[in-house]
């Protein structure tokens, strides 16, 4: 008899082991401590970098549900307000799923509403479907379109792409997402996407292409390398390139699958034979971005 209640108690704690690990499955998107992002605000004329933060203190329960308090941080302290369109607001994560909500105010038909939606789920698969909320109550149905992996960490890319931003909305595991965690709420931000994430004072994310400040929204340097389109079917272009040079294109894994050469400012490549994914072009001492559909 005390050999099978040893038996249970062993399977007990194998048991319990397992479900206490299976409740972790993502990197929570906060800190122990404290997290700060860094997202551009690029409304028309209007360009600065605004960090928001949130700190294990600032706790709120709403609905029965715990959320981290989001405040936009400014010369006198940080400020909380959530009866403005904004960044500010209240996220509450679901680690075992990933998934992440974000609750702040939206514009409605009669005035400011406070709401919440879902802003990230690492759980979705290739042609899974997810709702993108806007002003007014719009919605757009975007769908999963690739899911991989980058240092170890799931990224779950999705068809949605604002018409400011070069780069699909993209959840990241760890991050939120690449716009940042209030792009459905903050709709006056013309110019949606992260620049950089610190948890407890470290930097886990950085975007270095990510910063309005030194070059205004229709405003672009000649002498940069500008390439097009991002994302890419068939054909990506390269233009203001030196007169001869080399290329080298590489996968997330960080391995090259093409290379070759050019002989003039303008270069085309064909791009029929790739996958759909995100690649890496190295080029004039750069390396690029661009997404292959």
């Amino acid at each position: 008899m005390k050999e099978i209640n040893s038996i249970v108690k062993t399977i007990l704690i194998v048991i319990a082991f397992y479900s206490s690990g299976i409740a972790q499955n993502y990197t929570s998107i906060l800190g122990t401590q404290n997290t700060k992002w860094k997202v551009p605000f690029c409304n028309l004329d209007q360009q600065f970098i605004r960090e928001n933060i949130t700190n294990e203190a600032d706790e709120t329960i709403v609905a029965g549900l715990s959320y981290n308090m989001v405040g936009t941080v400014f010369s006198g302290g940080v400020d909380f307000n959530l009866n403005a369109i904004g960044s500010n607001g209240y996220i509450r994560e679901e680690t075992t799923e990933g998934k992440a909500w974000f609750m702040g105010a939206i514009e409605t038909m009669s005035s400011l509403d406070t709401v919440e939606y879902l802003v990230m789920d690492l759980s979705l698969e290739i042609e899974d479907e997810f709702i993108i909320h806007g002003a007014w109550g719009e919605t757009s149905i975007s769908t999963i379109d690739s899911v991989y992996y980058i240092t170890g960490k799931k990224h779950v890319r999705t068809t949605f792409q604002h018409l400011a931003s070069d780069a699909p909305l993209t959840f990241i595991e760890g991050v939120g997402t690449n716009y940042g965690l209030s792009y459905m709420h903050d709709h006056y931000n013309m110019c949606p996407c992260l620049i950089s994430i610190e948890k407890d004072s470290d930097e886990v994310y950085s975007n270095n292409a990510c910063n309005p400040v030194n070059v205004g929204l229709n405003e672009k340097k000649e002498s940069k390398i500008v390439l097009f389109p991002n994302p890419a079917k068939n054909k990506l272009s390269i233009n203001n390139l030196p007169l001869q040079g080399t290329y080298k294109i590489s996968n997330v894994l960080g391995e090259i699958i093409m290379s070759g050469t050019h002989e003039s400012s303008n270069l085309n490549i064909n791009l029929s034979h790739l996958k759909k994914n995100i690649y890496f072009i190295e080029i004039n001492n750069e390396i690029l971005k661009f997404i292959k559909l």
